[in-house]
């Protein structure tokens, strides 16, 4: 069954023409990668979902819900959540504060309650006793007080990973999270995400450049360029597909 539905999306900037017409699915479970050369539409989908951007076509169903409805801080209420390209960590703050706020959409406390005080101290106490779960899961609770900012990229990356997984998402959406990783942390993420897929009941939605990774780790894998989709299938099946050959993986050798 799928759990997210992407139907005919377009997104234009002026004259140019971002998404043109994308659609594909994800089944319940599984590890989707989208791949394709630098700006064929990737971000551009991601940024739809998370409601940053307003499509002039087509419809985003996650679990039946139609998200382009909903407002953009009801998303991580919906049970999505995401990474970002480059890294959107609050450096001032300790790594355990950051992770916390990825699980601000689950607080009930509003006004009322910060009038009254023990409310939202006794939520802050259980959030961040899940953060500091969660950290040590990603194996992060030694740095877990110490500020983001001066911390090793590696080590960020995998701060970001956690502050999504702390919305206890349904839809996790990474967007090239191996980026200036070295060969042996690449490895150990392709690992970790399909670690956490399992522990966490996940739906992965990953954006890539790392083929090794994305091939290894992905039960689909759908291709764009030039903001739409030339090829959707199996890793086996894109990789011997002629058009992803010339596209982005380039000629056989």
């Amino acid at each position: 069954m799928s759990l997210l539905e992407v139907q005919g999306i377009r997104v234009q900037f002026g004259g140019v023409t971002a998404l043109d017409g994308l659609s594909f699915d994800i089944e319940d479970g599984r590890i989707c990668a989208l791949i394709g050369p630098n700006g064929a539409g990737k971000t551009t989908l991601f940024n739809v979902i998370s409601r940053l951007y307003e499509p002039s076509e087509g419809s985003v169903t996650f679990d039946g819900t139609d998200v382009l409805s909903l407002q953009r801080h009801r998303i991580a209420e919906l049970g999505i959540a995401r990474t970002f390209q480059n890294l959107a960590l609050v450096q001032g703050l300790s790594v355990v504060d950051n992770v916390m706020v990825g699980a601000h959409a689950r607080t009930t406390g509003g006004f009322v309650g910060g009038l009254l005080g023990f409310p939202v101290r006794a939520q802050e106490r259980r959030l961040r006793a899940e953060a500091m779960e969660v950290l040590e899961r990603m194996g992060l609770a030694r740095v877990a007080q110490r500020p983001a900012a001066g911390l090793p990229y590696g080590t960020l990356k995998r701060i970001e990973l956690a502050r999504a997984l702390a919305a206890r998402p349904r839809l996790l959406m990474l967007d090239e999270p191996a980026s200036g990783l070295t060969h042996s942390e690449v490895e150990e993420l392709g690992g970790t995400i399909r670690e956490l897929r399992d522990e966490f009941g996940l739906t992965v939605l990953l954006v890539e450049h790392h083929m090794a990774m994305v091939m290894g780790i992905s039960d689909n894998v759908v291709v764009m360029e030039f903001g739409q989709k030339i090829a959707d299938g199996t890793p086996e099946t894109v990789q011997n597909d002629p058009r992803v050959i010339g596209a982005y993986l380039g000629s056989p050798t």
